[in-house]
């Protein structure tokens, strides 16, 4: 029932009207927002599904539902309402009201639907309720005030009423009976007094032996009164059988209601009606499909499943013609591809195929990986989703793809980013390759500057790096560098040593940058105050040298674009500050 309230509150309510300090008496009925036929529909499932408290005084729902939606089945065949809408414009120029055929035929028609409150109303219009008539017309104003007294005391079996609304109410059934039985027995007194003979106003006096009848049940004029079928049917189940009914014998008076009032065109909401009551829920999937669209169908499940048991196994059990899945998993599938198919409603379609056991986290992905990803706000969305429903193999597909896209279009770091984000340590590689052969083989100080974003960038994260972390060091490497050469501080220089050793024994240190670092490095390893190297420092270094020095026997090796007498001169200082080393220590 809460779920029920929610998707009703969705739909919007029946907002009253504004309260107006002078309210005209000749107004029946109140200017309220138009009913839509999908709310109509919803709260006709609510009272037969949902509301199970309600199922003793369904009579009285169906009797509020028809006081809010008699105006949905207005249409070439009219209903009360519409006949109380023409008959409240013909009001204002009408003089005698008790003498016009057409108010006894509105008042009875409104009585027979139980509108109490515009039955009172219509009443307290009667000519004889003027001062200047009380006096020659005291019978007849005695007989229409009993009427309505009457009226506005009829039995509710229904356990409240809201304010403004007349009945006295009942919650027991015994209470109910014996309350209604003493109301009929005062309906019946009225009936057979005296004073109708006293009453000489004709159209009163029948006009108001005609609501009595209606009050006691009498089939043929409640027949007469009404005009479309479900008011008929609404009209006995009120005054002639107000007791409990089955839904079979429901269906079974709403036939003979149908073929007392046959309806030419019917309205969409008959076929509901009827499904319902046949208690065919195929029949009223159907017919929500068809005429409220798979929106209804959606939602509708929930309530057709409330505590019914057949109707649980129908819509839940998985079917083989339909792939393996559920009614209900098809219809939400459905609804799900409806909202995926605009661009304002797509965002809501995950909610629905999570719900989808077989085939929605499949269609999910599908709905994802169609979105497009250069869209940083729907892409930003799109990971969220894939957050929410633990579909990170999905996320990480679309920031390899706006990855890729912002790469090749130009906007690099936002590409590295991407796919750092989606930890493609393959395609970071490629693009450290890439920058290698930017920057160059001799990592000048120009390419290093100009790149050393994307550098920076990349080296961020170890884990998706690639070589780029050798990069990031040599960046490093070269400013402390820069300081130790721009100052005086042996503290400074160690510093700058450190980062040499750290460069050196880093794996990720191509081999064929070992010599222009260490060509780099040659004032530190010539440091005139004392050998900034000790003697395990400078072997790993020779040893590195020995490598490259063989290293270049291969045939795949890349010659740094150095002088010639680079090697020499590295060789030198590593022998010169070696024997250095060896003496200090």
């Amino acid at each position: 029932m809460e779920y029920s309230n929610d998707i009703n509150s969705l739909l919007g309510g029946q907002k009253s009207p504004p309260n107006v300090l002078i309210e005209d008496p000749k107004t029946i009925l109140k200017k309220a927002e138009e009913p839509t036929c999908l709310k109509a529909a919803w709260e006709l499932m609510e009272i037969f599904y949902a509301d199970k408290q309600s199922k003793t005084w369904i009579p009285e729902r169906l009797l509020d539902w028809l006081a809010d939606y008699d105006s949905l089945l207005s249409g070439p065949q009219p209903t009360i309402h519409s006949q109380l809408v023409r008959f409240q414009k013909e009001l204002v120029s009408v003089q005698a009201i008790e003498g016009d055929p057409k108010y006894w035929e509105a008042i009875s028609s409104a009585l027979a639907v139980g509108w109490l409150e515009i039955v009172v109303k219509l009443l307290r219009l009667h000519g004889s309720y003027q001062l200047d008539q009380l006096g020659n017309r005291e019978t007849e104003n005695g007989l229409v005030e009993a009427v309505a007294v009457l009226i506005s005391k009829m039995p509710r079996f229904r356990p409240e009423l809201a304010a403004g609304r007349l009945g006295e109410c009942y919650k027991s059934k015994p209470d109910f009976v014996k309350a209604l039985d003493k109301w009929r027995a005062q309906i019946t007194k009225l009936d057979c007094s005296a004073y109708w003979v006293q009453c000489d106003h004709r159209p009163t006096r029948d006009g108001l032996k005609n609501m009595l009848q209606i009050l006691l049940g009498n089939a043929n004029i409640i027949s007469t009164m009404t005009y479309h079928w479900i008011e008929l049917l609404i009209s006995h189940l009120l005054y002639i059988r107000p007791f409990n009914m089955g839904l079979e014998s429901m269906y079974g008076l709403a036939e003979k209601c149908m073929q007392l009032k046959p309806v030419s065109n019917p309205h969409k909401l008959t076929g509901l009606i009827l499904g319902i009551l046949g208690e065919n829920t195929e029949v009223v999937l159907a017919e929500c499909s068809r005429s409220f669209g798979p929106w209804m169908v959606a939602h509708a499940i929930e309530l057709l499943t409330a505590g019914s048991a057949e109707a649980h196994t129908l819509l839940h059990d998985e079917h083989y013609n339909l792939g393996g899945i559920s009614i209900e998993e098809l219809h939400r599938l459905v609804y799900a591809q409806v909202l995926s198919s605009h661009a304002l409603t797509w965002q809501i379609a995950p909610i629905y195929l999570t719900s989808c056991v077989r085939q929605g986290m499949g269609v999910l992905e599908i709905l994802l990986q169609k979105q497009p990803v250069l869209n940083s706000q729907i892409l930003l969305k799109n990971i969220e989703i894939c957050r929410l429903y633990e579909l990170e193999n999905v996320s990480s597909k679309m920031m390899k793809v706006a990855g890729m896209h912002l790469w090749k279009h130009g906007r690099k770091g936002s590409g590295i980013f991407w796919l750092q984000q989606a930890r493609d340590e393959a395609r970071l590689n490629r693009i450290a390759q890439q920058l290698f052969d930017f920057v160059g083989k001799s990592i000048s100080d120009e390419s290093l500057k100009q790149w050393e974003g994307l550098i920076e960038l990349l080296a961020s994260d170890s884990r998706t790096a690639g070589g780029l972390e050798f990069l990031h060091k040599y960046r490093e490497f070269k400013r402390s560098l820069q300081q130790a050469h721009g100052g005086i501080s042996t503290d400074t220089a160690s510093k700058a040593v450190e980062s040499l050793i750290l460069l050196m024994k880093n794996p990720s240190t191509p081999q064929r940058f070992w010599l222009p670092i260490l060509c780099d490095s040659i004032n530190l390893l010539n440091w005139p105050e004392r050998p900034l190297l000790n003697v395990s420092q400078t072997n790993l270094l020779l040893n590195k040298l020995q490598e490259l020095s063989m290293a270049r026997l291969r045939p795949d090796f890349i010659e740094s674009d150095l002088p010639s007498p680079a090697l020499s001169s590295v060789r030198l200082a590593l022998a010169t500050n070696l024997g250095r080393a060896i003496l200090e220590e």
